[in-house]
C-alpha cells in the first residue's frame, strides 16, 4: 500500500469516526432498551392453522417439484418423510374423531 493510499485510508477512518457518536454505557443501555420497546408493537400475522391434509398436499407438490429439478436423494427422502408424517397425523386425527365421536 502506497503512502498516498495509507493517508487516504486514514482520512476515511477519521471521517467515519467523526460521523459516529461515541456513547456512554448508560446511553447504550437506553438506546437498546428503546429499540426493545419498539418490538412490543409487533403483531403476529400468521395465525392461520394449516390442516394435515393441506400440509400433505403441499408436500406432495414439493416432492414432485424436487424430483423434476433433480434434487439429491436425501432431500427427496426428507420431503417424503415429512409428507408421510402429515399423512400419519391426518389418519391419527381421523381415528381419534371416530373413536371419541367428535
Amino acid at each position: 500500500m502506497s503512502n498516498t493510499e495509507v493517508l487516504q485510508w486514514a482520512a476515511e477512518a477519521d471521517d467515519s469516526l467523526a460521523r459516529n457518536k461515541i456513547l456512554t454505557n448508560d446511553e447504550i443501555i437506553r438506546t437498546v432498551t428503546a429499540k426493545d420497546d419498539d418490538d412490543d408493537d409487533v403483531t403476529l400475522v400468521n395465525t392461520i392453522k394449516i390442516s394435515h391434509s393441506e400440509a400433505g398436499a403441499a408436500l406432495n407438490t414439493s416432492l414432485q417439484w424436487a424430483k423434476e429439478q433433480n434434487f439429491e436423494a436425501h432431500k427427496i427422502m426428507l420431503l417424503r418423510r415429512l409428507r408421510d408424517r402429515a399423512f400419519q397425523l391426518k389418519i391419527g386425527k381421523a381415528a381419534q374423531r371416530k373413536f371419541f365421536g367428535h
